[in-house]
């Protein structure tokens, strides 16, 4: 696996349209999208892309306020991704609503969040 990092880089976050950008010209698959909530207080987002039977990935953290562009024009398959992540975690997204998952005012909120009531943060025990 390859891997692009960028810890804590705003232009990261800010670029990440420029870096899809990329991986569709060089003529990659999206795969999906992995959030992971650090201790450290932010969000790790990786973006996994098929490249030729070689999976590849772009990754970067975000302070847990900071809002990411979208990329769901460029791949559309990526809308469902971030929806969850919205609904699961609270990552935002410019221009991408909740609902996907979640039903406002009888959901939990952000139920994979660390800390949350009802939420587990993705831990599982054993």
């Amino acid at each position: 696996m390859t891997t692009e990092e960028t810890q804590l880089d705003r232009s990261a976050a800010v670029d990440v349209r420029q870096r899809f950008k990329g991986f569709l010209d060089a003529g990659s698959r999206f795969i999906g999208l992995v959030v992971r909530e650090s201790e450290d207080g932010t969000f790790e987002l990786i973006y996994a892309f098929d490249q030729g039977g070689k999976v590849a990935d772009f990754r970067f953290s975000i302070p847990l306020d900071q809002e990411v562009d979208s990329v769901a024009d460029l791949y559309p398959g990526a809308m469902t991704a971030e929806r969850e992540a919205v609904d699961l975690f609270g990552v935002r997204f410019k221009g991408v609503r909740p609902g996907l998952f979640l039903v406002e005012g009888k959901s939990p909120a952000e139920p994979l969040r660390k800390g949350r009531a009802g939420g587990k943060g993705g831990d599982v025990p054993g």
